[in-house]
C-alpha cells in the first residue's frame, strides 16, 4: 500500500470515527430528550389524587357485581325448580351469593383498586397529548398553592363523573344491599376533599387563573388540552375498564356454579 493510499484509509477512518461519534452524541441527546419528556409526564400523573376515581369505580363495579350474582343464582335456582323462597331469606342463599361476591371482591382488588392499570393509562393518554415543555409546565404549575387547589378541583369533578355515568345510565343504587361497605368508604373519602368555594381566588391565585383562562389551542397554555383529554379520552378509557372488569367478574362468577350446586341441593333437602 503507497503513502497515499494509506493516507486516504486514515482519513475514510478518522471520518467514520467521526461521524459515529456524531451519531452516538446525536442518540445520546434524544435518549435524554425521551427521559426528560417522561419524568415530566410522571410528575403530571403523580401529582393527582386518584383516590375518588378508584373509590367510585370500585363502588360501580361491585354493585355490578352484585346484581350478576342475584341474576345467575336466579337462573340456576330456575333451572333446579326452585321457586321464590330461593333469595336473601335462606341462608343457603346467601352462602352462595357469599361465595360469588367474594369472587367479585378478589378480582376488583387484583383488577381495578390497585390502580396500576389508571396509572399507566393516565400515563399513556398524557404523553400522547402534551410534549415534554407542557407537561413540565402543567406539573410545576400544580406545585404552587393555587395550582394545587386546580389539580383538586380536577380530581374531584373527574370522580363525579364516575358517579354521574353510572347514575345518568340507571346503574348506580344508592342503597343496593351488600354495596354498604364501598359506599361508605367513598363517603368518606369524599367528605375530606368536598371544594371549598372561594370567590377571591382569581384575585388570590392570578397566575392559576391565567393558567387556565386562555384558548385550548394556544400552545402556551395547555392547562385547557390538558383537562380536554382528562374528561374525555382517558375518562372513556376509565368507564371502559369499569365495565370490562364487571363483565369479567360475571364470568368468574359463571365458573363457580358447581360450588354454588351445593347450596341449592342443601336448600332442596331443607324443604323437603
Amino acid at each position: 500500500m503507497n503513502r497515499r493510499t494509506a493516507a486516504l484509509w486514515r482519513c475514510a477512518a478518522a471520518m467514520s470515527i467521526a461521524g459515529a461519534c456524531a451519531s452516538g452524541a446525536l442518540a445520546a441527546q434524544d435518549e435524554d430528550r425521551t427521559r426528560a419528556e417522561q419524568e415530566a409526564v410522571d410528575r403530571v400523573v403523580e401529582s393527582h389524587d386518584r383516590t375518588l376515581l378508584l373509590g367510585g369505580g370500585t363502588l360501580m363495579i361491585k354493585q355490578a357485581a352484585i346484581r350478576s350474582a342475584r341474576k345467575l343464582l336466579g337462573e340456576w335456582g330456575r333451572e333446579a325448580g326452585l321457586g321464590g323462597e330461593w333469595w336473601d331469606t335462606a341462608p343457603q342463599y346467601r352462602a352462595a351469593k357469599a361465595e360469588l361476591l367474594q369472587v367479585a371482591d378478589d378480582l376488583i382488588a387484583r383488577r381495578y383498586a390497585s390502580g396500576v392499570w389508571l396509572k399507566e393509562a393516565w400515563s399513556e393518554y398524557t404523553a400522547r397529548e402534551l410534549d415534554g415543555e407542557q407537561a413540565d409546565s402543567i406539573a410545576t404549575h400544580f406545585q404552587t398553592e393555587g395550582g394545587q387547589k386546580l389539580r383538586m378541583l380536577m380530581d374531584w369533578y373527574m370522580g363525579e363523573m364516575v358517579l354521574f355515568n353510572y347514575t345518568f345510565t340507571d346503574r348506580f343504587e344508592y342503597e343496593l344491599k351488600d354495596s354498604e361497605r364501598e359506599l361508605l368508604a367513598l363517603q368518606r373519602e369524599a367528605q375530606k376533599r368536598i371544594p371549598i368555594e372561594d370567590i377571591e381566588f382569581t384575585s388570590r391565585y392570578p397566575d392559576t387563573f391565567r393558567f387556565v383562562a386562555c384558548g385550548p389551542d394556544s400552545p402556551y397554555c395547555p392547562s385547557l388540552k390538558y383537562w380536554r383529554m382528562l374528561i374525555y379520552p382517558l375518562m372513556g378509557e376509565i368507564i371502559r375498564h369499569i365495565d370490562a372488569v364487571s363483565a369479567e367478574i360475571e364470568g368468574e362468577m359463571r365458573k363457580r356454579r358447581p360450588e354454588v350446586q351445593r347450596h341449592i341441593q342443601a336448600f332442596k333437602s331443607a324443604g323437603r
